[in-house]
């Protein structure tokens, strides 16, 4: 069993709680995302979990062994960098041998395993290449190969596709993903980018400064988010005072921009709200609408592009919202 558990760690820098009391469950197959801002812990954390950063309280345990008092090469643990972290100097198959040599593994293994590990990621065939040759879709493929070869129990990831460019990033996401359930193996994966997130996990951990602020399925804190940082981060929505929607309760709520249509378009029970077009955006399928209402109030609202769709800046119209999907915030 390669579940990992995160008990009360702490890491501190001077007068920074950069990881802050953090406790976590990840099970054993699953696909985990640490997401927030720079600066929020979720690479503190996972170079802790890696064992490339030290403890000042807590313990961490990988299937049920403690491993944080370990030297990071013996936590059977792959790690992919930002950076891909590629030697210039070796080809793409010495690359992926270097851990395999490192654990002195016997030659004629090293050149099956290294061969099955660039399958897996795609590159079968590319062994020696060297990495000046290579796209950085492919360099990214072969810091993959090189935390698989040595078939570790836990994959770690650190804004693996940070340095890929959107449409690369879109595609290799998806890759990383079918990879890592058809091998089975538990991964932990940092990032600050919502849609990332929301794409590739299973659950989800909000960091924000050095504190846990959510933990769920993607659908669950996109939905319900328990806080006001939860619901700004995770995409775009409306937080305003329950009242400025015609409601007497006093509390905040989040409202995110697809859940508000034109009326006309709205089911009859949905409350109305009169507005003011301030600005529209129109991208591609999606359109973004900012209106104002009358207590001065600036809500979105994003619609699928609908070719008869004639509203412009200054316009009065009524909008509906779902009530369902308002989430009180905290």
């Amino acid at each position: 069993m390669s579940g990992i558990v995160i008990a009360g760690v702490s890491r501190i820098f001077g007068t920074v709680r950069a990881v802050d009391n953090i406790t976590l469950t990840v099970a054993q197959g699953e696909f985990f995302t640490l997401l927030g801002p720079s600066g929020c812990g979720k690479t503190t954390l996972l170079r802790m979990i890696a064992g490339f950063s030290d403890l000042d309280g807590g313990e961490i345990s990988i299937g049920g062994q403690r491993i944080d008092k370990l030297a990071a090469h013996r936590r059977d643990i792959g790690m992919v960098f930002q950076n891909y972290a590629v030697f210039p100097n070796l080809s793409v198959a010495g690359n992926v041998a270097y851990g395999l040599k490192a654990r002195r593994v016997p030659p004629p293994e090293i050149a099956a395993r290294v061969e099955e590990a660039l399958s897996l990621v795609q590159l079968s065939g590319f062994g020696d290449r060297q990495p000046h040759q290579l796209s950085g879709g492919q360099l990214q493929r072969v810091a993959i190969a090189r935390a698989l070869v040595i078939r570790p129990q836990v994959l770690l990831f650190d804004e693996p596709l940070s340095n890929l460019d959107a449409r690369l990033r879109v595609s290799m996401r998806g890759e990383i993903r079918a990879l890592q359930k058809s091998l089975g193996i538990t991964a932990i994966y940092v990032t600050h980018d919502q849609e990332e997130a929301m794409s590739v996990s299973d659950r989800i951990a909000m960091m924000n400064a050095g504190r846990l602020e959510q933990v769920g399925a993607p659908v669950e804190i996109y939905r319900k988010p328990a806080t006001r940082f939860a619901a700004e981060f995770m995409g775009t929505t409306n937080l305003v005072e329950a009242r400025m929607l015609g409601l007497a309760a006093p509390v905040s709520v989040s409202l995110r921009p697809e859940a508000l249509r034109f009326a006309e378009e709205a089911p009859a029970d949905w409350p109305r709200l009169s507005c003011v077009v301030e600005s529209l955006e129109m991208l591609g399928p999606i359109t973004r609408l900012d209106a104002r209402l009358a207590n001065g109030t600036t809500v979105r609202m994003a619609t699928l592009d609908t070719p008869s769709l004639s509203v412009q800046a200054g316009q009065a119209v009524t909008l509906a919202y779902d009530p369902a999907r308002l989430t009180v915030v905290a």
